[in-house]
């Protein structure tokens, strides 16, 4: 996983090319804060939370979409657009809703044979592979060009008022603001009407707002205003916000936004990962240590610190944040996966078996992160453990949709890991399923 603007993140790219790559921002915090905003959502439409992933997509238009089964989508630029909870689950809400009523299968179908539009790489990598449909990776359609990605990201008239009534009981049963359904709606309204080159991919992707707004006023009037976020809730929140954006925009501009005269913890977070950017680590590194110290027992505030350290070249450091943010949280993948990455850059066999280790089992609990699957195969190459070297760099192309490099990588695991073994097994399974795969045109 490589270090984007300070943010882990983890490029998918496409059949179309490097234009058309798909960015996807993996931050264990962020993705935690957005499972807790989401579950509520979840179990409000009797959905298991652990069968919906949450992904977020670097990308400054506000836009969001559901695609390749239960996987939801949001654009940065929405995360930091929407200025409550209650406009985030009406989202979430909303997107669900095009889950639960089917409406992926019949628009994935259509897709199937659109001219010019590619599938990404598999975020189940793993387990879609295995379960003999590398095909069945993630289907989001999306083109080097906007145009044919809001085309195909585009649902039916029907098919979005479904969503909307669907979101809007199952936020009102989750305590959200019904009402924040309306005002995420009438931030885009009007905007159908507007040239297509200025339109935002969300307005063209869900069209027709007024229309929208008018069938589900009369429901949120006679729905109970919600119970409003709890404090720990709206918390989490403001972190969220300031870290995304500190990452995101310009030192300068989060300086401007956060100034010094600012205390609250989410302006001292956001500071800190502007002077870090800077690069100021002085300040940098004050401003971690007063986070620390009001909040000693954060594991992503001990990752935060290690990722500062190991961008800053103390690798050694950064492993030893990196521990305690692993002994905080063993369970957080993205957080084993950093570990692993301050270990390999120490440059000392004697961590090796360590970083391996933190590796494996992060890539076990998260198998569409590609950069961990690179570095564990860095790791097993220096073990002297080539064929899972091989394995780990196959799973890390298959994910990446390159099914010929998978193939090639696949055979010679299969050549080296002991046969029967469970990885010569695992890598049987990649050569045949990538060798059919690349049969099929793909690259």
């Amino acid at each position: 996983m490589r270090i984007v603007a300070g943010i882990l993140a983890t490029m998918i790219a496409i059949a179309a090319g490097p234009a058309a790559a798909l960015s996807l921002i993996r931050d264990a915090e962020i993705e935690a804060t957005l499972e807790r905003i989401a579950h509520p959502v979840f179990r409000a439409a009797a959905v298991n939370p652990a069968t919906v992933q949450i992904y977020v997509v670097d990308d400054r238009q506000p836009n969001a979409f559901v695609a390749g089964g239960q996987n939801i989508f949001l654009n940065t630029g929405l995360l930091t657009e929407l200025e409550s909870i209650d406009e985030l689950q009406a989202v979430i809400a909303h997107e669900l809703g095009h889950i639960t009523g089917g409406h992926l299968t019949r628009r994935d179908q259509g897709m199937q044979g659109a001219r010019g539009i590619a599938a990404i790489g598999m975020l189940g990598a793993a387990a879609a592979a295995v379960s003999g449909a590398p095909e069945a990776s993630v289907a989001i359609a999306t083109t080097a060009g906007q145009a044919a990605q809001r085309s195909a990201l585009a649902y039916s008239r029907t098919e979005e008022a479904s969503a909307d009534q669907s979101g809007l009981r199952y936020l009102a049963a989750a305590g959200g603001d019904p009402q924040a359904m309306i005002d995420v709606l009438a931030r885009f309204r009007g905007q159908e009407a507007l040239s297509a080159r200025f339109v935002d991919p969300y307005a063209q992707n869900h069209p027709m707002w007024s229309e929208r707004i008018a069938l589900i006023e009369d429901r949120v009037a006679k729905l109970p205003s919600g119970k409003g976020p709890s404090a720990e809730d709206a918390y989490w929140h403001e972190r969220m916000v300031a870290k995304l954006g500190a990452f995101l925009d310009s030192p300068a501009q989060t300086l401007r936004r956060y100034p010094d005269g600012d205390t609250a913890e989410a302006a001292v977070l956001a500071r800190a990962i502007a002077w870090h950017r800077r690069p100021d680590q002085a300040r940098a590194r004050a401003a971690m240590q007063a986070l620390l110290a009001t909040r000693p027992h954060d594991p992503f505030y001990r990752e935060l610190e290690g990722q500062f350290l190991l961008e800053s070249g103390q690798a050694a450091a950064a492993a030893a944040s990196y521990r305690q943010a692993v002994a905080l949280a063993p369970k957080q993948p993205l957080i084993l996966g950093g570990l692993g990455r301050a270990l390999l850059n120490m440059d000392d066999d004697r961590v090796t078996q360590e970083a391996r280790d933190a590796l494996a089992r992060s890539a076990t609990s998260d198998p569409a992160n590609g950069a961990v699957l690179r570095d564990l195969a860095l790791a097993e190459a220096r073990l002297g453990n080539e064929g899972a070297a091989a394995l780990a760099t196959a799973e890390r192309f298959t994910l990446e949709g390159r099914f010929a490099d998978a193939n090639r990588n696949a055979a010679r695991a299969v050549a080296l890991l002991p046969e029967g073994s469970p990885g010569w097994r695992r890598a049987e399974d990649l050569s045949r399923l990538t060798r059919r795969a690349t049969r099929r045109g793909k690259p």
